[in-house]
């Protein structure tokens, strides 16, 4: 069976190239697949999470230091908020093989005679949740997308797919979900095929398959808080009606092994930013060591030091310090972090930034044996999204219980990433260290700046899904820089200030390719919205949920 699978993607390989002309891809017949849905899962499942060029351009350098969670060890560079080359990776990921093989297990599923299609409600229901994820995720940055009509060329579907507006994709996407909640429900699930370890993120746990399901939703149409607030607000209401990721045990997380071994998810290079180390210092937070490593300035490195004569004994008591965001700081007239903060000494250089904990993003790095854990959709990030809309009044609750909640889960799965990551001098929290944590100054729960507060631990929960942070600042216009958590306001050459992209840079469309006329029909239909900037290229433009 491993050589059909073999076969398998090395066909589907020659059809599911990315590239927006869907005619030319995924015309492969079906029928010629001997693979079942469970044995494709596991593949399916793999290619929607190791795309390392995400990681390199996506997140390290461009969204990273764009929302100030890291910058590199040797600043920012001017243009850094102007630069937005070779984005967009998690659309080469959902047009090739993860979008790809998701839809042949769907399609594969509905052609099987109904006693058959009774036995793999399951399997069909886990499939949709990941190609409706991943196709949200998509269009979280694109715009109109491709979707109904996608992947279906091959099965004798039409060669040129039309694209669905985001408004439309929304409707679509929750509609999915909730069918998926139901029929899981209705489910005979004493004949249900068993994927097993197939299900590399629940090992065929449906029960948290549903709940991941019913918990998107409510996460999906907070993206909508601008745009329609009453769909939002009904949504939540049924959400919370039903079963929802309840403990960290229920998290939508993919624990992987040697997924990240690629070099381009080496995260070499990139180190602390100082907003958040200067806040994750004053509050003594237990995700530090965590997120950042102690900077080189030991006490035996500040002896040699001193003794080089090259430092005083007093100086670089502070093991976690982040460097400014801003390019203007850059300047060896303006800034010591990235001049004096570092000092040669017979051949090593001593640098007083601290560097991100390289084994958090990838295990593997060094001589790493540790595993990778995608977070999608955690209990944590769950817990905090309600805690904010409770303090929006969009849902009911308590607010500071939610908080708490969600701060204590928060620890706890970052501890859980440490550990399976194997990080170098890894001590797991004592139950101590999160009491005093939520009880220090900037973090204890103040009903007065509730809102603020949840909206910073959400900032600093999303320490590992970049694109989350992102989607939060423009969400929630917060942190920034009047917040506890103050940003910083970047600016080059001597004050102009810089404005943090809003998306991706969007393809144009191209005559010679077949589905033309969908592609330029639905960047025209963008392009009527008076925020979506001064053309496809402009990344300060916005999509449509992220209104002014």
């Amino acid at each position: 069976m491993k050589k059909n699978i073999l076969t398998l993607i090395i066909a589907l390989s020659v059809f599911s190239s990315c590239t927006d002309d869907f005619a030319e891809i995924n015309t492969n017949p079906l029928d010629k697949i001997t693979a079942t849905p469970e044995e494709l899962l596991p593949q399916a499942i793999k290619k929607g999470y190791d795309a390392s060029y995400e990681y390199y351009y996506d997140f390290y350098r461009r969204i990273m230091p764009w929302t100030q969670t890291l910058v590199p060890s040797t600043g920012n560079t001017s243009d850094f908020m102007d630069n937005g080359v070779n984005m967009n990776q998690r659309k080469e990921v959902f047009y090739g093989d993860h979008g790809s093989l998701l839809s042949d297990i769907i399609y594969k599923i509905n052609q099987m005679p109904a006693d058959q299609q009774a036995k793999y409600v399951n399997i069909k229901s886990i499939a949709t949740i990941l190609k409706v994820y991943y196709a949200w995720y998509v269009t979280d940055v694109n715009g109109s997308i491709a979707y109904t009509e996608a992947f279906q060329a091959r099965y004798g579907g039409t060669l040129t797919p039309k694209y669905e507006t985001q408004e439309q994709l929304y409707d679509i996407f929750d509609q999915q979900l909730d069918q998926v909640y139901t029929a899981i429900e209705a489910a005979d699930q004493s004949i249900q095929v068993k994927p097993g370890n197939k299900d590399l993120f629940f090992n065929g746990d449906i029960d948290k398959w549903k709940r991941t399901a019913n918990s998107l939703r409510l996460k999906m149409a907070s993206r909508l808080m601008k745009r329609n607030p009453a769909k939002l607000t009904a949504i939540a209401t049924e959400v919370l009606s039903r079963q929802e990721i309840s403990k960290t045990a229920e998290d939508f997380s993919l624990l992987s092994k040697r997924f990240t071994e690629h070099g381009n998810f080496n995260p070499e290079g990139m180190s602390a930013s100082k907003p958040m180390i200067d806040f994750m210092n004053a509050s003594n937070d237990p995700r530090l060591p965590i997120f950042y490593q102690k900077n080189d300035y030991s006490q035996d490195n500040i002896n040699k030091l001193v003794a080089a004569g090259m430092m005083s004994s007093a100086s670089e008591s502070q093991r976690y310090v982040g460097g400014p965001t801003s390019p203007d700081m850059v300047s060896v007239n303006k800034s010591r972090y990235y001049t004096s903060a570092r000092r040669l000494l017979n051949g090593v250089n001593y640098d007083t930034i601290s560097k991100i904990q390289y084994r958090i993003w990838q295990p593997e790095y060094g001589t790493g044996t540790g595993n990778a854990v995608f977070p999608i959709l955690t209990y944590a990030d769950y817990s905090l999204l309600k805690a904010e809309l409770a303090a929006r009044g969009i849902i009911s609750g308590n607010v500071e219980t939610l908080y708490k909640e969600g701060v204590r889960a928060s620890i706890e799965t970052y501890n859980y990433f440490a550990k399976e990551a194997m990080v170098i001098g890894y001590v797991p929290t004592p139950a101590t260290q999160i009491t005093d944590y939520l009880n220090s100054t900037p973090v204890k729960f103040d009903a007065s700046k509730a809102l603020e507060q949840i909206i910073i631990q959400e900032y600093l929960n999303y320490f590992k899904q970049p694109n989350e942070v992102w989607a939060l600042i423009k969400r929630t216009g917060m942190p920034n820089t009047s917040t506890g958590l103050k940003l910083e306001a970047p600016s080059r050459d001597g004050g102009i200030p810089l404005t943090m992209p809003r998306r991706i840079v969007l393809p144009t469309p191209s005559a010679d390719n077949l589905n033309y006329q969908n592609q330029k029909a639905a960047l025209d239909q963008m392009k009527q919205d008076p925020d979506f900037g001064t053309s496809e290229s402009d990344i300060l433009g916005r999509i449509w949920w992220d209104k002014k």
